[in-house]
């Protein structure tokens, strides 16, 4: 009776023919050159996020939780315990690892060796974070320039399959992607730079979120902890949250310069048929990149050349140095260029490029075992299936035949099988493998269901995703004039043998920053706390600061301070609690407020030159005496961003 239902729904949503745009939003940019902007060794330009695992305490959350926040319109209630939606929720996982790679590919092809890393995220729950997601692996403790979360979503509701809700399904694929970098690249957005429309809101509540514990661990002065979902599942996460009036803007429309967060559209993109159906045999012509990839790699480039590298990364590097060494991580704020903590930085930064290094590997085995390897094959011989479905269904459409009606549900509930799971195994993706000669004749397979222990997580990933994952390698560091191979078969090793290597070549240094220092501003009642140069318990010097009321305001500065307080050049960020988007100042400081010419960046307008006196806006800034913040500390010798 129930399937017969699922028929009738299918029936009566099958009144479109499952089609979409050729292209994307971003495929008619112009591509351009990388920059030669200089860019750090121990930094990569992209980290690429996406789920690729989902542990047993999640499923049934996970699941529940797509069906009730379900893009494209509203799924029945009746159907959020349908067996169906539990397939499409998990092949939202399995095909999102996949698609990914296609991303992962081309940006490594444009962009220097070695400076794109994938980072796949195991969904999971506890008490504590509800559901959530972590990385499986130790690429997002890398300093990088940008991240993207990537996933692609289809409705789940298999009755509107055909219809006009967002669909990944044969040739058709509805990309998911949220661009992120430091928030001081874009401050008064929290570092929000790209977000699908319905991500939009839940990313920036988690940006404040992350911010509220950033400045609490560094007002306790305690170590950073990275706690970043991906963005879909903190989407999901979400229950009855309001969407919020945000400043946005669409791709290439209105004024490029207005502060607001790029709307990338939810694009159900139709990738060409005739390759899809020739992808079991020949994959040597990716459909995927030419319907999205190619013009999201190109605007990728154009945010990376417009970009402050050292600004984007300066904090990432802070928390990184913390590692190695907490006193060189102090200091590091006061980008002094006393040559003893040069000396550090220098042998510091080597070695995190080293993990870089290493990581990059890795990720390049994840690439080989995803795209190329027996996890690949078995996909593309699924979305083959699946596309001859389709046109079989479009073929017929106006007919209404019922014969085909039943084989896209029958091809629904066995595809979308629980693959993504910590127990995936051989026995699933064999069903899978029969993709070429299902027709109609598929049904559910028990041998899909998920039982698992969480300690398996790992040795399941790399089996499926990466069997050449578990060799030896090596990576050559240059220091001074000396060069050191390091060797292990696992980041942990190799991180071992960093710090190691580290704690036996580190000098000591003539410059601390210890001591517990007072930051103020005279908008703020209460002190705050600064890390760098101290007089007397108060900033005085170059440094960072920041002070957090009872109430949920915020202030930071990074710059030059004087008894105290913000005087003479850098950049300072309030954030008012309840406001939408904080107010951002770069240039001139005296006694804690603006003074001088300074530029201004809030919200929703586009950034202004004024100038100040005492904190009071007098007029317009001429940019000839702008003192513009530096973030630059790289000691070393850097890298140019060429290929």
């Amino acid at each position: 009776m129930m399937l017969l239902l699922i028929v009738i729904g299918t029936i009566n949503g099958c009144a479109g023919t499952a089609t979409g745009k050729n292209t994307s939003v971003y495929s008619n940019l112009k591509p351009e050159d990388v920059s030669t902007k200089e860019n750090s060794t121990a930094s990569a330009l992209v980290v690429i996020r996406y789920p690729a695992m989902i542990h047993a305490n999640a499923e049934n959350l996970y699941v529940s939780s797509f069906a009730i926040n379900a893009i494209g319109g509203e799924v029945p209630y009746g159907v959020h315990g349908n067996r169906q939606t539990s397939r499409i929720a998990q092949s939202v996982i399995e095909k999102s690892s996949y698609f990914a790679m296609s991303l992962y590919h081309e940006l490594k092809s444009i962009l220097p060796e070695g400076t794109v890393l994938l980072s796949p995220h195991i969904i999971d729950w506890d008490k504590e974070h509800n559901l959530y997601s972590r990385p499986i692996l130790g690429a997002e403790q890398i300093p990088s320039v940008l991240t993207i979360d990537f996933s692609i979503y289809s409705f789940p509701d298999v009755g509107k399959l055909m219809n006009t809700p967002p669909v990944t399904f044969g040739d058709l694929v509805t990309p998911l992607i949220l661009v992120k970098s430091s928030r001081w690249v874009q401050p008064s957005l929290g570092g929000l730079l790209i977000s699908s429309p319905p991500l939009a809101s839940s990313a920036w509540r988690q940006a404040r979120d992350e911010a509220k514990s950033s400045f609490k661990s560094r007002l306790d002065d305690n170590p950073q902890v990275l706690d970043s979902s991906l963005g879909f599942i903190s989407f999901l996460r979400e229950r009855d949250q309001p969407d919020l009036a945000l400043p946005l803007k669409g791709t290439g429309a209105g004024n490029p310069s207005m502060v607001a967060i790029e709307q990338y559209s939810l694009e159900k993109i139709q990738m060409n048929g005739a390759v899809i159906a020739s992808l079991p045999n020949d994959f040597s012509v990716d459909p995927f990149v030419t319907g999205f990839v190619k013009g999201v790699s190109t605007r990728i480039t154009e945010m990376l050349n417009s970009i402050d590298h050292d600004k984007a990364t300066f904090f990432a590097l802070q928390a990184a140095l913390q590692r190695f060494d907490a006193e060189l991580a102090k200091v590091f704020f006061v980008q002094s260029d006393d040559e003893s903590v040069r000396a550090r930085l220098q042998l510091a930064e080597a070695l995190i490029g080293a993990e870089r290094e290493f990581l990059a590997a890795q990720s390049d085995s994840i690439y080989d075992g995803t795209y190329g390897g027996n996890y690949g094959s078995k996909m593309r011989k699924i979305i083959a299936s699946e596309y001859r479905m389709l046109e079989e269904r479009r073929h017929l459409a106006r007919k209404q035949n019922i014969t085909t009606a039943v084989a896209v549900v029958a091809l629904a509930g066995s595809v979308y099988g629980a693959v993504a799971s910590t127990a995936a195994s051989g026995a699933a993706m064999t069903v899978a493998s029969g993709a070429a000669l299902a027709g109609s004749g598929w049904a559910l397979h028990k041998s899909l269901d998920t039982k698992t222990e969480s300690k398996e997580v790992n040795r399941y990933f790399l089996a499926r995703m990466a069997p050449a994952f578990d060799r030896q390698m090596s990576v050559q560091m240059e220091w001074l004039e000396s060069k050191e191979v390091i060797t292990a078969r696992g980041f942990a090793e190799f991180r071992n043998k960093t710090l190691s290597l580290y704690q036996s070549r580190v000098r000591s240094m003539q410059v601390s920053a210890n001591q517990q220092c007072s930051y103020m501003h005279p908008d703020f009642m209460q002190a705050g706390r600064w890390y760098g140069v101290c007089i007397n318990g108060v900033a005085s010097g170059r440094g960072y600061g920041l002070i957090m009321t009872t109430g949920g305001d915020t202030v930071e500065f990074i710059g030059e301070a004087k008894q105290g307080l913000a005087w003479g050049s850098g950049g300072m960020i309030i954030q008012r609690k309840g406001q939408i988007g904080a107010t951002y100042y770069e240039g001139g400081f005296k006694n804690g407020l603006p003074d001088g010419v300074v530029r201004v960046e809030k919200a929703g307008i586009e950034p202004k030159l004024r100038h100040y006196k005492a904190g009071t806006d007098i007029g317009k800034g001429n940019f000839a005496n702008l003192q513009k913040l530096s973030f630059a500390t790289n000691p070393t010798a850097s890298r140019p961003l060429t290929p």
